[in-house]
């Protein structure tokens, strides 16, 4: 990790409102005289009546069977097979065909690529009220949220160039084999009783394993730039670098997600320097630990050859990873009928993590009897553990918060989702001495912020959100651990959105300098 060195402009601001990010500095210039390599693309032509019926079986699969949009369908047709075509074309075939797709596919699967301007996280201004369902749910969501600016991609700010020989889909297509092998190896071979979060807590001084934790650390990173804080972002990039080293040490299920995680983050908000040092160190960590056939290895290979340079290029990536998730989804679904009750990852993958980017708004909702049901079997085949051992008090709390976070983040149903929190509560409070329970009454004061907010009772929301940061201090330190810092950016959005300027300076200011103290033990 000593050889890994992250620069970035350090960004002086007074005020707690985000300092707008300036655009990174290239890692590695193009040499003067190099331009960038040009694809020979097909010209449009009119086809003839036969080329069009030759290839109509295929363009309707890619339509109705994968739920294509008509541009990425023109990309592909024009890329992969030579055959270009306007838009107009393609509409009067359709048209001629009577192909159509069924309203309910497209809201289903829709997968729309988050911009920049369009991102769904919270900016210190934003006060706006909702008019619509949607609305409500996403300002439910802004408790939560951490306050970032829109940030704009920088297009020459990548060294990741595609060669002349570059097939953007084909290669991008072994993405989604890449990851449905991994997934179903993971299902086949996989079982876990404990998580690498609670392996950490009861030996907090070893170097954590955590994915999760690795993916915290980069969204650290993005928090600090948009706070202006350029240096200390730097840090937290190396920070980041340092933990996925001991990451990749362990082949669990998780890995690779919260590895995708961290790179549809990273395209998505622009940061592609980042994205660029991240994918290749990766890669090199990964072919030190694993042999060349690993998934993980195959993906990253796919993934550093592609097309980042064009916006087109960029949103195809993460539309494709989109799609990965959503058939990983699919498949985990269908797995939950038979998991065996040490499967905890299966459910926190789907659950716990669903709210990134990447993950979010999965149709999870849908498979509400599959997950209550697997979920309930999950929870009495601990109930058995409890009287035995503190782990079986462990895992009780790991369903409790689970059934809580799929209650009311993916059915959203406020009600049930209040008495399960407020049961959370009371388990918490009385098994006194664990970090773990002190982790999970954290996590319940969350929650019941987000409802309180949706309720309009701010003193609530203030109040369970101060004793969230008060009981994950309890569980992971008072000063400087990653968590408790993300704790407090949600604290200080809470205080803009609700006018306390002042209080949100305070909060921020605080988290900013807990973040000195997390990144102050940086090695090398």
């Amino acid at each position: 990790m000593g050889s890994i060195t992250v620069t970035a402009p350090v960004g002086q601001h007074p005020a707690m409102y985000p300092a707008r990010p300036r655009p990174l500095p290239a890692l590695a210039p193009r040499l003067p005289g190099n331009s960038p390599p040009v694809v020979e693309r097909p010209s449009v032509k009119e086809h003839t009546e036969k080329e069009w019926t030759a290839r109509k079986d295929l363009i309707e699969a890619l339509y109705i069977g994968d739920n294509r949009k008509l541009n990425e369908i023109m990309a592909i047709m024009e890329t992969k097979y030579g055959f270009a075509a306007t838009e107009q074309m393609y509409k009067k075939r359709f048209k001629k065909w009577n192909i159509r797709k069924r309203a309910y596919r497209k809201s289903a699967v829709e997968t729309k690529v988050s911009t920049p301007s369009s991102a769904s996280a919270a900016t210190p201004n934003s006060t706006s009220t909702s008019s619509s369902p949607n609305d409500s749910k996403q300002e439910d969501d802004d408790v939560e949220e951490v306050p970032r600016t829109p940030e704009t991609p920088a297009v020459t700010g990548l060294d990741l160039v595609p060669n002349p020989q570059f097939k953007p889909l084909a290669d991008l297509e072994l993405v989604l084999t890449g990851v449905m092998t991994w997934s179903s190896e993971k299902l086949e071979s996989y079982r876990i009783a404990s998580d690498p979060m609670s392996r950490y807590l009861a030996t907090p001084n070893k170097p954590i394993q955590d994915s999760r934790t690795m993916y915290r650390t980069f969204e650290l990173v993005f928090d600090l730039w948009s706070y202006g804080k350029g240096d200390l972002a730097g840090m937290a990039a190396r920070k980041g670098f340092y933990v996925m080293e001991y990451v990749l040490t362990e082949d669990h299920p998780d890995l690779l997600w919260h590895m995708l995680d961290t790179i549809y983050d990273m395209i998505d908000r622009g940061h592609l320097q980042l994205l660029s040092m991240f994918i290749r160190h990766a890669l090199v960590l990964a072919r030190s630990r694993f042999p060349e056939t690993h998934p993980l290895i195959r993906i990253l290979q796919q993934l550093l050859s592609c097309d980042y340079q064009t916006e087109h290029g960029r949103q195809f990536i993460c539309y494709l990873l989109r799609q990965a998730w959503l058939r990983n989804v699919d498949l985990l679904s269908e797995h939950i009928k038979r998991s065996a009750p040490q499967e905890f990852w299966l459910y926190e993958q789907l659950i716990w993590d669903g709210r990134t980017r990447l993950r979010r708004n999965n149709g999870l909702a849908n498979r509400r009897e599959i997950m209550y049901e697997g979920l309930e079997s999950l929870g009495h085949h601990e109930e058995h553990l409890v009287s035995d051992s503190n782990d079986g008090n462990l895992e009780k709390l790991r369903v409790d918060a689970l059934m809580l976070e799929f209650t009311q983040m993916d059915l959203d149903d406020k009600e049930k989702a209040e008495q399960m929190a407020l049961d959370l509560l009371d388990t918490t409070q009385f098994w006194s001495g664990a970090l773990s329970n002190a982790r999970f009454h954290a996590y319940a004061r969350k929650m019941l912020a987000r409802i309180c907010e949706s309720k309009q009772d701010w003193d609530r929301v203030e109040e369970n959100l101060k004793q969230a940061i008060h009981m994950r201090e309890a569980a992971h330190g008072t000063t400087s651990n990653l968590r408790v810092i993300r704790d407090m950016w949600v604290l200080a959005a809470y205080y803009q959105k609700v006018g306390k300027i002042d209080d949100a300076l305070q909060v921020a200011q605080d988290a900013i300098t807990r973040a000195q103290q997390y990144l102050h033990d940086l090695p090398g």
